[in-house]
């Protein structure tokens, strides 16, 4: 029999036995890594994660977000308010349920855009874009802020998506939001949606997006210096001006 590993409110989705998460994995579930055959994930990030944390060989998963964990070979955690890595499988198969994301809610499926469209940002600012199709990357990406997308799209384009970090790690927008969600608790793609249109400024990038709820009461000297201490911060293919990047983040802050 399976382990399914699932979030609450997908735990009746298939029949096995549960690993039920609630919060995104910690360093102390490394204790159980590779504990587990026939790994079954359902849900987003965290969930995935965590299913290839416990799982000794590639896991299959039915992704209900856009967190392109379905195409990485890395699990993320956390060690306190740091954000960590560890290697582990690509899963070997992901599968689409629309009846698994037809309860999403909206903010969910918002945020997890903001996650895809992130990763997309990412490669394309990163100092290693050769290694990727940039024409391609710039593709999904305009799929993704398309007004008429559907949540199953979102859902499909984050996977592909994650395929471009998988071959091109995240850089800026990414070191910044981790600071941001571990030390105010801020979920991963809310604290993205934030970052995105001030970071599209710092790099003279057009792309226009539903913008996320602002009133957030950040000490943005603490989250730029602690994101400096990931070295992806600084592996753009631009030099970063640390107060243009302050002053555009206070500007987004009080808009």
């Amino acid at each position: 029999m399976s382990l399914i590993v699932c979030s609450n409110s997908t735990k009746n989705f298939i029949l096995g036995e549960n690993y039920i998460i609630r919060n995104p994995p910690t360093k102390d579930l490394l204790k159980l890594m590779g504990k587990y055959n026939n790994v079954i994930a359902i849900g987003g990030g965290s969930v995935i994660d965590t299913a290839k944390i416990l799982s000794n060989t590639p896991i299959i998963c039915y992704p209900t977000t856009a967190s392109g964990a379905t195409a990485t070979s890395h699990s993320v955690y956390w060690d306190g308010i740091n954000k960590m890595n560890c290697k582990r499988f690509i899963p070997k198969e992901t599968r689409f349920n629309e009846k698994f994301i037809e309860s999403l809610p909206e903010h969910i499926l918002l945020h997890t855009k903001y996650d895809a469209i992130s990763h997309c940002l990412d490669v394309i600012w990163s100092k290693n874009c050769y290694r990727l199709d940039i024409l391609e990357v710039e593709k999904i990406l305009k799929k993704l802020i398309d007004s008429k997308i559907t949540p199953m799209e979102i859902i499909k384009l984050g996977h592909i998506a994650g395929s471009f970090i998988q071959k091109v790690p995240t850089t800026i927008l990414h070191a910044l939001s981790y600071p941001i969600t571990g030390k105010y608790n801020i979920p991963h793609g809310k604290a993205l949606g934030f970052l995105i249109p001030p970071l599209c400024k710092l790099f003279n990038y057009n792309l226009r997006i539903e913008r996320s709820n602002n009133n957030l009461n950040l000490d943005l000297d603490f989250i730029i210096k602690e994101a400096q201490t990931y070295p992806k911060f600084f592996h753009t293919n631009k030099k970063i001006n640390l107060k243009e990047l302050k002053k555009l983040l206070k500007e987004e802050t009080y808009k």
